[in-house]
């Protein structure tokens, strides 16, 4: 059977998803909102979230819940995707999981930072349920990290955190250790399970996040912490892409931003530096893996290209309706919001 007849029910599924999404133009009326309970009251109507919100009362409703609300919108998103899909497409989905995973397990540990911090986890319990056997119900009911470590025994992420429980660590170590935890293990699943076009896009796209996020990460901890070089490996994957491994190696040596800047002149990753030194990198980051996901939707049209990048747009938009919704909270103006949550 041919890829276009595999691939062409859940393609058109994936589109009649993407109609539902947040046009540009409507983030600048979300953008002049006063209140939360306007910004729920959009939701409700909204094709993308009516169904999660339409029956909520947005004059009662935690900005807690929300929030927890509008993630569950993407996870909804992917069990559609992944219930209509087959086994072979569900190798793909089951790679990109491993994130949602990750970030389930982040809201987990927040709660055990910060007790009074509460996140909905009942709305996504029958989702993660589905796909991990990790109990997140006692996760988030963990008083120290040294039970939630445990909570997490029988799975990859346990001595993943546990190899750094004694020594002097924050939240920050903690969550490093679970994101590099995640690439190494999807790194190592998509050889496993993919092939053709599905192998070689998700390995560009997944190269193409670990060696961006090795740049910033390394120039985040030199620029406000400037570790010992020995220290320098708690802030990298040990994964390398197009940023080879001698390369990132002499990052790490590096003892000033401006020798940190000469050898990343010397990589394909140059165009970072002026993002890097002006403070907009987060932006030019989701600019280049938005132009990633693109190409491979649209080099790949039939195969799983196509649905990991609307899973990435929505992921994206989820994000900025949480920037709006914080600045809605703060008051923000409807300009200084906008900064917030468009991507130019």
């Amino acid at each position: 059977m041919s890829n276009l007849l595999v691939y062409s029910g859940i393609v058109t599924k994936t589109r009649a998803l993407e109609a539902k999404a947040v046009k540009g133009a409507e983030y600048q009326t979300i953008a002049n909102f006063e209140s939360t309970a306007d910004f729920i009251a959009y939701l409700k109507s909204h094709p993308g979230y009516d169904t999660i919100f339409g029956g909520i009362d947005e004059n009662l409703i935690h900005r807690g819940q929300v929030e927890a609300m509008i993630t569950n919108c993407l996870y909804k998103d992917f069990s559609k995707l992944y219930s209509f899909s087959n086994p072979e497409q569900r190798k793909v989905l089951d790679i990109v999981f491993l994130r949602y995973e990750v970030n389930i397990l982040k809201y987990c540990m927040h709660m055990v930072y910060n007790q009074h911090r509460q996140y909905d986890l009942d709305s996504i319990a029958d989702f993660f349920h589905r796909h991990s056997s990790i109990d997140i119900t006692s996760l988030a009911t963990s008083k120290t990290m040294e039970e939630y470590v445990e909570h997490l025994k029988g799975s990859d992420y346990y001595q993943a955190l546990t190899s750094i429980q004694k020594t002097d660590i924050t939240s920050f170590d903690y969550e490093m250790k679970l994101d590099i935890q995640y690439f190494m293990k999807a790194w190592k699943l998509k050889d496993k399970a993919l092939s053709g076009d599905n192998l070689d896009y998700v390995t560009t796209t997944l190269g193409l996040e670990i060696d961006l996020l090795n740049i910033m990460w390394l120039y985040r901890s030199k620029k406000f912490y400037n570790p010992q070089i020995k220290d320098s490996y708690a802030y990298i994957i040990p994964i390398t892409y197009k940023l080879k491994k001698d390369k990132l190696i002499k990052l790490m040596e590096t003892s000033t931003i401006d020798e940190f800047s000469g050898v990343l002149r010397t990589t394909p990753y140059e165009f970072m530096i002026p993002s890097l030194a002006n403070g907009t990198v987060e932006k030019v980051y989701q600019k280049t893996l938005y132009k990633n996901y693109k190409l491979f939707s649209d080099k790949y049209p039939n195969s799983m290209a196509p649905i990991s990048y609307y899973l990435y747009l929505k992921k994206s938009e989820i994000d900025r309706l949480t920037s709006a919704l914080e600045c809605i909270r703060y008051k923000l103006d409807p300009q200084d919001t906008l900064k917030y949550i468009t991507i130019t």
